[in-house]
């Protein structure tokens, strides 16, 4: 039964992790709160934007200039100011990114990285693959482990959309749209098998969540029922 301990410890291990990394974002060099969003100008003139639930440290020095993202999101403009000669390079739990004089969105996800570059390129590294890095040009996304990227994949033409307070859909499920949206608001949103798979385009305003929950019945066959502020369902209206 050797091997139930070896679980159990990988189990702890994960945990202990998880717990490590969750008291540096607490505190990290920037970060916001769920819901929030922010810009922030960096010393070499990049511009670094954080989505919700999002945290980073900086370093800068003369031979790097490094955004290590703890959590969330962030979409970086990399700047030509003073040191930005230096690569500017974006570290996740999984790898590296690497900036060629670009415009890109970073995200961390539980075991893995996803990257979208909307100018230029970028190169990606990650932790334990070796060899040659992946050349991700303009229009393409990609998601990677610490081993290995996946296939890279067109980005979605509005991925950007958060960073100008907008979540921008066409033709997604309802289930999908639920799941992003709550990365937006406390608690939980609860989205019943029933009506998961209906579909919906739109552009919403991500300052108000429950606005956006209350136009749905408006476009589609659901009901939106609040138990608490913090837990809302959606289910097939009646």
């Amino acid at each position: 039964m050797a091997w139930l301990g070896v679980a159990a410890g990988g189990g702890l291990l994960a945990a202990q992790t998880d717990a490590w990394q969750g008291a540096r974002a607490l505190r990290a060099d920037y970060r916001t709160a769920t819901g929030e969003r922010r810009e922030v100008v960096l010393d070499d003139g990049s511009v670094l934007n954080l989505n919700t639930g999002s945290a980073v440290n900086v370093r800068f020095d003369g031979e790097r200039r490094l955004i290590e993202l703890l959590a969330g999101e962030i979409l970086v403009v990399s700047g030509r100011g003073a040191g930005s000669a230096a690569p500017l390079e974006v570290a996740t739990r999984e790898g590296l990114v690497r900036a060629l004089g670009t415009r890109f969105a970073v995200r961390q996800q539980e075991g893995y990285s996803t990257v979208d570059v909307f100018e230029s390129a970028v190169e990606i590294r990650p932790r334990d693959g070796g060899g040659t890095p992946l050349l991700l040009a303009a229009g393409r996304g990609v998601a990677f482990s610490r081993h290995a990227p996946d296939a890279p994949h067109a980005i979605d033409a509005y991925a950007d959309a958060w960073s100008r307070g907008q979540l921008i859909v066409d033709d997604v499920t309802l289930g999908d749209f639920l799941a992003d949206l709550a990365r937006y608001r406390p608690g939980v949103i609860d989205c019943a098998p029933a009506v998961a798979q209906l579909r919906l385009s739109g552009v919403f305003p991500l300052a108000d969540t429950q606005r956006i929950l209350n136009m749905l019945p408006h476009s589609l066959p659901v009901q939106v029922r609040s138990r608490t502020r913090y837990w809302v369902t959606v289910e097939p209206a009646p």
